[in-house]
């Protein structure tokens, strides 16, 4: 009998793919036979000249799994589909998840289903998180982004949409200071009104990280030097408008940075070069001059240039910032060592129904 376990979240960007693929290795380090299954993507991208969704298949494939592209994820949501949704253009979509999803789930003892963006997206198709875990069976672990006591309301809030499938919750990106409080009063709240809390996991810099070669494919922004170091991961961004005495004393307090200025500011570029800075980003499409670009080369610093003015670059890497990724191995490890350390992993998959002898 097969086991799934649906991983959804009351606000999108809460790492659901990231926990999916931590608890997938670990069941399977356990003996079992995990997949990975994403009825709604929103992530294409081409593999074997079929189009799936990009989070789907390095999940399923770092798993071990080898099913089929086209069954990893059966819809991809996009504008035009849901214009087309609007205009009363689209069939029934539950079957083709259905389908797809016994096709994954065969000689399958566990599998993992990953939500999209928060609880009611998909609803446009029919496709709310509580349909889709309707659908597949399936006991739903909700993941919380932890930010005041009024997340508690959203968690009340999806308690009440899933029901009886609901196992539990894990708030993640728990602040410092609000740690005792989540695994105290916050908890026993819960656990009080019948919702397990199977975890608290504390906000972790590395996991907040992005590394330079997605910055540079989203903005987009040009490599001028230094491309082998583009997995380079930076979590800490200064912006580099001040008077370059300034600046030298800024850029000393923070290490490891992505240093954001105008083309035209030599002088920051050089300062950001005589501290510990990971990547320079050059907004305006402003190139540097020789010397900072041999500088650069030298040591090893990567130097992107983008077209777009400094404010916007920023606000667009925030942004991916608050997408956690799920590529580099070192955030693979991470999350695994967290999941291990503040997730109450045998509670859990008794809960969810997944046998791990």
């Amino acid at each position: 009998m097969t086991t799934t376990i649906y991983l959804a979240s009351v606000t999108a960007f809460s790492g659901k793919s990231l926990l999916a693929l931590a608890l997938g290795l670990r069941l399977r380090e356990q003996g079992l036979r995990v997949a990975y299954f994403k009825p709604i993507g929103s992530l294409p991208t081409e593999s074997q000249e079929k189009t799936t969704d990009e989070d789907a298949l390095f999940i399923s494939r770092r798993l071990g799994a080898e099913d089929a592209i086209e069954a990893l994820c059966p819809i991809l949501l996009t504008e035009e589909l849901e214009g087309r949704a609007l205009a009363g253009e689209v069939q029934p979509l539950a079957p083709r998840v259905t389908a797809a999803f016994h096709q994954v789930a065969q000689d399958k003892e566990v599998v993992l289903a990953g939500g999209i963006g928060d609880l009611s997206r998909g609803s446009l198709l029919g496709l709310s998180a509580a349909k889709v875990a309707e659908l597949l069976e399936a006991k739903v672990i909700l993941l919380a982004k932890y930010e005041s006591p009024s997340t508690l309301e959203l968690v009340l809030l999806g308690a009440g949409m899933l029901g009886p499938r609901l196992c539990g919750v894990i708030f993640n990106f728990v602040p410092p200071a609000d740690l005792e409080a989540v695994r105290g009063p916050v908890s026993r709240y819960l656990e009080g009104r019948g919702i397990a809390v199977l975890g608290a996991i504390p906000q972790d810099a590395l996991l907040a990280s992005i590394a330079l070669r997605e910055i540079a494919q989203g903005l987009p922004a040009k490599v001028l030097c230094c491309d082998n170091r583009l997995e380079e991961l930076v979590g800490k961004l200064v912006i580099g408008a001040m008077s370059v005495t300034g600046a030298l004393r800024y850029f000393r307090e923070i290490p490891d940075k992505l240093v954001i200025t105008g083309g035209d500011r030599p002088d920051i570029q050089l300062a950001a070069l005589q501290t510990s800075t990971k990547a320079i980003l050059l907004t305006g499409n402003l190139y540097p001059s020789p010397p900072i670009l041999k500088r650069a080369q030298e040591l090893g610093v990567p130097l992107l240039l983008t077209g777009r003015d400094t404010l916007s670059a920023v606000e667009m890497i925030e942004r991916m910032l608050g997408r956690l990724r799920v590529r580099a191995e070192e955030k693979i490890k991470r999350a695994r060592e967290l999941l291990d350390k503040h997730v109450d992993f045998g509670r859990m998959t008794k809960l969810a129904g997944a046998a791990t002898g």
